[in-house]
């Protein structure tokens, strides 16, 4: 395949992942399902051809897979997707998809996707309950069993409920994928997952309103919320340099909760936009010998790109403190609502998943409309943050 052929496979994907953020972000059902459909449809198509023109002659040769980046699959693995191309379809399949298969596809999302790397993500499994520490309260103490000291402990820690919301990904499944072998139509699943599920939850991560999603590093948790907008985004500090007394001030003080906690590193996330008109300028600089370095702050900091962030807006808070747990080991079924599509069936895999800041304080948001760059030509010898 020529070059020119190569560039269009990969503009279609970037617009079907926009369509699918998109799709995310506007609430609609109908839309969803096609943008979804859409993005499964292309990476069907890529996978198709990847195995039409490199291992046709190969398929079953596991070592030669494996020396070629594909998955040797665990004999759990082998029995369901055999079982699926046997009967040719996911449906009537009873066997669960092998939680093997999920905690590869967690391994996936983290290993690409920086944001992923920065926050708590935590694979759940079968658990419908999670409990984590509560924002400051210390739950250790010294000095007598009293029940004050035990309504304390009890204010230690939260439970978050796995089963509240459903994280749904749609497959385009053509008969042709299903002649070609349980290991490609293991990576074809792997690979619907892993973007799909890393397109929603970074839009979740960022921004999430907390009706049938996730709670966004963005949302003021102390402010008013209902259940049909749940909650609204914190109110932006204007930050107009990335100057050390600016983010002293404004970015990390916050931060330790009035002098409560140490603060080692700050993540902070902003759109690729911003990122490279307004933080890759001012974060650039010419060192002593002569080379341009960059991702320079005076603070300890980690900076990732991500669409979620609306332009004009930074987010920056401890990304440990932001708490995503998605549960697994889920069937793969037809999907009826929507169209199918000639020779091809559409099937829905569902997570469960929650996710919310520790607490009010982890993450604040930023306006850096007006954010200048360093342009003086300044030199240095030390770099500091790391970009993606």
């Amino acid at each position: 395949m020529g070059i020119t052929n190569l560039d269009n496979k990969k503009q279609a994907m970037i617009t079907a992942q926009e369509n699918l953020f998109n799709a995310i972000k506007q609430d609609d059902e109908e839309i969803l399902n096609k943008a979804m459909n859409d993005f499964s449809q292309v990476i069907q198509d890529e996978v198709l051809r990847k195995a039409r023109n490199e291992f046709q002659t190969e398929l079953n040769d596991q070592r030669v897979i494996q020396d070629r980046g594909g998955d040797v699959l665990t004999s759990k693995e082998l029995k369901f997707y055999n079982e699926v191309i046997a009967n040719g379809t996911f449906e009537g399949v009873e066997t669960l998809m092998p939680e093997t298969v999920i905690n590869r596809v967690f391994d996936e999302l983290v290993q690409g996707h920086q944001l992923l790397k920065e926050i708590q993500f935590v694979s759940t499994g079968s658990v419908t309950k999670w409990i984590m520490k509560n924002g400051d309260v210390n739950p250790a103490f010294w000095g007598k069993l009293t029940d004050a000291i035990k309504k304390k402990i009890d204010n230690g820690f939260k439970t978050v409920n796995m089963n509240l919301f459903k994280l749904s990904a749609y497959m385009v499944v053509a008969k042709s994928m299903l002649d070609l072998g349980p290991e490609w139509l293991d990576r074809y699943v792997r690979t619907v997952l892993v973007e799909a599920m890393a397109i929603a939850l970074e839009a979740a991560i960022v921004a999430g309103t907390g009706v049938n999603q996730p709670i966004g590093m963005m949302k003021d948790l102390d402010a008013a919320h209902d259940d049909t907008n749940g909650y609204t985004d914190k109110t932006a500090i204007a930050l107009t340099d990335l100057s050390p007394q600016s983010l002293g001030s404004k970015v990390m003080k916050p931060l330790t909760n009035g002098g409560k906690r140490t603060v080692n590193n700050v993540l902070i996330v902003v759109n690729p936009s911003d990122y490279w008109e307004k933080i890759f300028p001012a974060t650039t600089v010419l060192n002593a010998q002569g080379n341009y370095v960059y991702g320079v702050l005076p603070i300890p900091a980690t900076i990732v790109q991500s669409v979620a962030v609306p332009i004009g807006k930074m987010v920056a808070g401890l990304g440990k403190n932001y708490f995503l747990g998605v549960g697994s080991n889920e069937q793969i079924v037809r999907a009826t609502e929507v169209h199918i599509i000639e020779d091809e069936d559409v099937y829905v895999t569902k997570q469960y998943v929650n996710g919310l800041p520790q607490d009010n304080i982890s993450f604040n948001v930023f306006d850096i409309s007006n954010l200048l760059s360093n342009t003086d030509g300044e030199t240095t010898t030390e770099s500091g943050a790391t970009t993606p």
